[in-house]
């Protein structure tokens, strides 16, 4: 892994300091998930993903200074841009469509919330948590079966831009080599019940792959994501769709 760029260091210091400050008794936790802790950083490519935990829904007061901070973060950091952080409510944190917060592309704004598993088996295994109590205090069992169904909703999702004519991302290169980069730890996560970096589930999962199918994701790996056809990628979301059908529930060689 590259060495570490002392601004990034630098933010995650701002953010465990200043937080705190912001929130107050509102705020749980904020946890470092992602490349920076699966020993997969790459300054060029990656991105600094955390989750913020709350007891209770940001007010508009709380909104608004967070917004503040991070824009004013923004002009002196230039790697609050690559920020891609989640305000989730602490009770909720695996809840579909509860409310939540997200800061990406340098842009804060309420959204609901995808009650995502797979951040947290991350978080539990191998994050950094910047401030509060580990997260196994308060996030919930991870079953099997609500590993699956999340492996079965981030297929979904990938398909669905792929397929919408009308959408922002599907031509975009990097998009393409992020979909083909998820899909292969889809399948890693399929079978291990582990979450792995992008390098180490593509890594995995080519071996198992036809050749037109393993070119994609050496591509993806090298960054050569503007030679991804997009047909060669929507094969890739039907394989894996196939193999989250025909192994079920009992399959995952599930652990924490």
């Amino acid at each position: 892994m590259e060495k570490i760029p002392d601004e990034v260091n630098s933010l995650l210091e701002e953010i465990a300091v200043g937080f705190p400050v912001l929130l107050g008794e509102n705020l749980t936790g904020i946890y470092l998930y992602g490349s920076l802790t699966q020993g997969a950083f790459d300054p060029g490519r990656s991105d600094i993903d955390c989750i913020v935990v709350t007891r209770g829904e940001l007010s508009d007061g709380e909104f608004t200074a967070v917004g503040e901070w991070l824009e004013n973060s923004s002009a002196r950091n230039p790697w609050t841009a690559k920020l891609q952080m989640s305000f989730l409510l602490r009770t909720q944190v695996l809840v579909m469509d509860s409310k939540a917060c997200l800061y990406q592309f340098g842009r804060l704004v309420r959204c609901g919330s995808d009650g995502n598993p797979i951040f947290w088996i991350n978080i539990l295994k191998s994050g950094v948590t910047l401030y509060g109590p580990p997260a196994g205090e308060f996030v919930p069992e991870i079953t099997p079966a609500i590993l699956h169904e999340a492996l079965v909703r981030e297929t979904g999702y990938l398909r669905d831009e792929l397929r919408n004519e009308k959408s922002e991302w599907r031509d975009v290169p990097k998009y393409r080599a992020y979909a083909v980069l998820t899909l292969c730890r889809i399948l890693y996560s399929r079978a291990t019940g582990e979450i792995g970096s992008k390098p180490e589930a593509a890594e995995w999962a080519r071996a198992a792959l036809p050749l037109e199918l393993q070119e994609i994701v050496d591509r993806a790996l090298k960054g050569d994501s503007e030679e991804i056809p997009l047909e060669r990628i929507s094969e890739f979301v039907e394989l894996v769709s196939e193999r989250l059908d025909r192994f079920g529930i009992s399959d995952l060689g599930f652990r924490i």
